[in-house]
């Protein structure tokens, strides 16, 4: 009974010391965040100097545990917003690096754009927004958000217009030889296409059922077969990282369904930009996937996600 009640006594201490580490690291951010914001007025009136301090390094290593790194990078993102009041209120409230992604393509015209991206998406979520974007957005742009058509282009591999991509691959020999007599006269892509429509016409086979149901649970069958279309990557157009989410492009509140058909297996950054209603095309197939300005707020789903959003924050 007495070892019983140590280890509860045990616990309960490795509890709270967990979140005093918890409560004042998030003092030290906060606090770090200030002191970032102020650099570029000690700077500009070299406050560091007249306190005797070789450098604005050496104030900021000193008084602050501030690499030099940081002070380098903090100044340059200051310096790029100065000028665009929506970014450095992001910046004020929710730190610098909220803003970092957007300081290059920013404009004074698109300033408020960015600055709403900035703060409804994470870092990661506005950087995976921005690499399907790319075009669109491109550094030093003076479009302005407004003029811009709804949809975002991405670099879907199915475009029409892309130019073809050379890859290397090693194999063993006796595949090799035998892949090239399948191939016989014909192009590589032939071949290619011919293996991933047989791969597609194999998986519609194996396709099981949908299931309706009250419960959000997957069935073990459909997730499997989710999971496999894509061999556990995300499913959105030109992203390669480890599926983290199943996703239904229908959303599951509206029609407790699991529908192999739209169930996608998604990364968490752009499973976020689906419930951010950024995807176009999100109930079609991934391969005619883009991303938009804004969402649809004319489609009944669009509440479901204002939902996950409030959930999400709580």
């Amino acid at each position: 009974m007495k070892n019983a009640e140590q280890k509860v006594t045990a616990g309960q201490l490795s509890e709270q010391l967990h979140k005093q580490f918890v409560e004042y690291g998030k003092n030290a951010r906060e606090w770090m965040r200030k002191c970032e914001l102020l650099l570029p007025e000690i700077e500009r009136k070299k406050i560091w100097k007249r306190k005797n301090f070789l450098s604005i390094y050496e104030y900021a290593a000193k008084l602050a545990g501030m690499s030099k790194h940081k002070v380098d990078d903090s100044l340059r993102i200051l310096r790029k917003i100065e000028d665009k009041p929506e970014l450095m209120k992001v910046a004020k409230e929710k730190g610098l690096q909220r803003v970092r992604p957007v300081v290059t393509i920013a404009t004074k015209e698109t300033a408020k754009f960015w600055a709403d991206k900035a703060n409804n998406m994470s870092k990661n979520v506005l950087v995976s927004y921005l690499k399907g974007s790319r075009d669109e957005f491109r550094a030093g742009t003076k479009t302005q958000p407004e003029k811009l058509s709804t949809k975002l282009p991405n670099k879907s591999p199915n475009k029409t217009n892309k130019t073809n991509k050379t890859i290397a691959m090693e194999l063993d020999p006796t595949i090799l030889s035998q892949l090239e007599k399948l191939k016989g006269d014909g192009g590589w892509n032939d071949l290619m296409k011919e293996f991933l429509d047989q791969r597609k016409n194999q998986l519609e086979k194996e396709k099981p059922e949908p299931i309706k149901t009250k419960s959000r649970h997957i069935p073990k069958k459909i997730k499997q077969h989710v999971i496999r279309k894509t061999k556990g990557k995300c499913a959105f157009p030109g992203c390669n990282k480890k599926h983290k989410i199943l996703h239904h492009t229908k959303r599951f509140a509206l029609n407790r369904i699991h529908d192999p058909d739209t169930i996608v297996p998604l990364c968490c950054e752009h499973e976020r930009l689906a419930h951010l209603g950024l995807i176009e095309n999100e109930e079609q197939i991934p391969e005619t996937w883009c991303l938009r300005k804004e969402p649809d707020r004319t489609k009944y789903k669009n509440y479901v996600d204002q939902y996950v959003a409030l959930y999400r924050k709580t």
